[in-house]
């Protein structure tokens, strides 16, 4: 009786969470409210005053419920860089600022929860992409928007993370946390001119925040599903096909670091999270 319970429940926190994480495939038609968002987050960067490059001033954005902090230390290494000056550039840190994540880290720390639950995996890259178009953040007022996702979705955020955790230091909620400010700080990166922030520059609409986000999805989803397939086809070696692993390296050699999913891609691979509204196609 009791394990019936226990299964009951879990299937009805599956359902309610389901629910929740439900996504439409955001389009052309969102621009307008995804423009005005980033353009509020790089003139409040802009605002924060500057330290030194022994002395960054720190920027708090918010707390975690751990009490790890998420923040910002001004100037980042790239302001000093002769090469490639970017000089808006800030360090985003959550928790330890000695402890700075590389791409292939947050690519791991992904691809981690699909070795232990295929859907679960699906439903937090979900999470991701929702957090590049900014559907779990709040305008806590005029200007200050705020990664803050609801009830239901932090839930299902710490059960991963107790499925998955292995004595890291970050967990994947602060993982999305850091996510958020580096999108963030990628946009301040590429779509500020003359100090003002600009989409109608030198850059695309996608370039900054958009395209590491669906980089972020696409690489530990694609690296996922060629494990898998490599461990379908352990006693069969010679059925191993290679091209899944390579064309992820051809599409990073040709767009120069980033590798962005198709609509269809996302909408198949993140099924049932994500769907395709019929009745707009964009």
């Amino acid at each position: 009786m009791v394990a019936r319970h226990t299964s009951f429940c879990r299937q009805l926190f599956r359902m309610t969470f389901q629910e929740a994480v439900r996504t439409r495939l955001q389009g052309s038609n969102t621009r307008r409210m995804l423009e005005d968002k980033r353009v509020k987050r790089i003139q409040e960067a802009l605002s924060w005053e500057s330290g030194t490059e022994d002395k960054p001033r720190k920027h708090l954005v918010s707390k975690l419920p751990d009490g790890s902090e998420v923040y910002f230390l001004k100037p980042g290494k790239e302001v000093f860089n002769e090469k490639r000056q970017n000089p808006h550039d800030m360090l985003p840190v959550v928790g330890n600022p000695d402890a700075k994540l590389r791409f292939d880290e947050i690519w791991s720390s992904l691809s981690r929860i699909s070795v232990i639950d295929f859907d679960d995996f699906k439903a937090f890259l979900t999470l991701v992409y929702r957090s590049a178009y900014f559907i779990d953040h709040v305008e806590k007022q005029q200007g200050i928007i705020r990664y803050e996702p609801n009830k239901e979705i932090a839930e299902f955020i710490d059960k991963i993370d107790g499925k998955t955790h292995n004595g890291e230091s970050l967990t994947l909620l602060g993982l999305l946390h850091f996510m958020d400010i580096l999108g963030w700080n990628e946009d301040v990166k590429y779509h500020v001119e003359m100090n003002r922030p600009t989409f109608t520059g030198r850059y695309d609409f996608k370039v900054g925040r958009i395209n590491t986000f669906l980089t972020c999805i696409r690489v530990p989803y694609q690296a996922s599903c060629f494990v898998r397939h490599c461990v379908a086809n352990a006693n069969d070696k010679g059925k191993i096909d290679f091209s899944q692993l390579y064309t992820i390296m051809q599409q990073f050699a040709k767009s120069r670091g980033t590798c962005t999913p198709t609509q269809q891609q996302l909408t198949t691979w993140l099924s049932p999270y994500l769907y395709e509204d019929a009745l707009r196609r964009d």
